[in-house]
């Protein structure tokens, strides 16, 4: 458990005059515990409830499927596990996930609950708890230093994908055979398997914003609009860039100026104190004064454990920037059915601005 994580949840236990608080939300039981769940396959078939996590003034309590045994001496938690992956075909992971629940909450009062991610048969347990569902979420806004280096670890790998993209996008390949090739690639370069997402489209499905690559050939001239979000452990990258498919053709110079321009503008605007709504604002100003109708997405958003989350820059958001939150942002230009160009860098918010900490434009 990250020492700065416990220390701010003690603090917000103290300011919330509460002597516990039970966590649920995948999120947040991944920010306290820095235990990894994997999300390849979906949720767990063997378990009989959520991982949950239960932190107090002395300690962290992370109740888990024992297919699932993390290090707990490790990440500094105490744990209660119960079983879960057993040949016995009549067993039920769900009874005892909840025999495991009662001892996990004995005793506790003045405790803090995140109800949203608990199963309904649950309530009963924890009906005189306080409901602090969304107090926790602020929190994991701002990083510690160890979220930054995690979340730079995945980065590079985001910066890794854009520097090789021009050897891989070719005349005649499809997108799917690229993405592959990609996708590959990722995995090596991290020596494991990777949780990724992306837009990767080309041709006039660049100009439709995004979406997952298909059967479709690339031509010469054309580019792939490559949005590259890979997870490593339990830290999200997100990058953007295009790559043209032999000498780029068409409107691909005129665009990606545009967008890269309306990139720095919009990192120009990043320092403590900002206002998300604000800078999205701004940033389409600036496109509707160069003569481009604005992109029909958000500016940018948070990346930390979730590869969307607060700050997001969106219309209308109140909420002010502080130093190192993480955001990326991502303005683009699109002409739906013809072409169209996105371009990102994912920064931290610094005591006077913003450090870039996406190397793929420069190179």
């Amino acid at each position: 458990m990250d020492p700065e994580i416990r220390s701010r949840l003690q603090q917000w236990l103290r300011e919330a005059d509460l002597a516990a608080v039970l966590l649920s939300s995948p999120f947040n039981v991944a920010w306290a515990s820095g235990h990894v769940t994997g999300i390849e396959t979906g949720p767990n078939p063997f378990a009989g409830g959520p991982t949950l996590l239960l932190v107090d003034a002395q300690s962290a309590t992370l109740l888990y499927p024992d297919c699932e045994a993390p290090d707990l001496a490790a990440l500094g938690l105490q744990g209660l596990a119960y079983a879960s992956y057993v040949p016995d075909r009549s067993y039920d992971p769900n009874r005892s996930f909840r025999e495991k629940f009662r001892e996990l909450i004995a005793g506790q009062n003045d405790l803090g609950v995140e109800l949203a991610g608990l199963p309904a048969d649950l309530a009963p347990f924890v009906a005189k708890a306080i409901p602090i569902d969304g107090r926790i979420d602020p929190l994991r806004a701002v990083k510690t230093a160890a979220e930054i280096d995690a979340i730079k670890a995945s980065l590079a790998l985001c910066d890794h994908a854009q520097a090789i993209l021009p050897e891989i996008v070719r005349p005649g390949r499809t997108e799917l055979e690229m993405w592959g090739e990609l996708r590959t690639a990722l995995e090596s370069k991290a020596g494991q398997r990777l949780p990724l997402l992306a837009d990767f489209v080309g041709g006039p499905r660049t100009g439709d914003i995004g979406g997952p690559p298909d059967n479709r050939a690339i031509q010469a001239g054309e580019w792939i609009l490559a949005d590259i979000v890979p997870r490593l452990g339990n830290y999200w990258g997100d990058i953007c860039n295009v790559a043209p498919a032999g000498a780029p053709a068409g409107r691909y110079h005129e665009l990606r100026t545009v967008a890269s321009d309306a990139l720095d503008f919009a990192i120009s605007l990043v320092k403590p104190g900002a206002i998300a709504g604000e800078i999205d604002r701004q940033v389409r100003d600036f496109l509707t004064t160069r003569g481009y109708t604005p992109y029909p997405h958000h500016t940018g958003h948070g990346i930390g454990l979730c590869y969307h989350e607060a700050p997001r820059i969106v219309t209308g958001n109140p909420a002010v920037l502080a130093e190192n939150m993480i955001i990326a942002l991502e303005p683009g230009v699109y002409f739906p059915g013809e072409c169209g160009v996105r371009m990102e860098d994912v920064m931290r918010v610094t005591a006077t601005g913003a450090e870039v900490l996406t190397q793929h434009r420069h190179h």
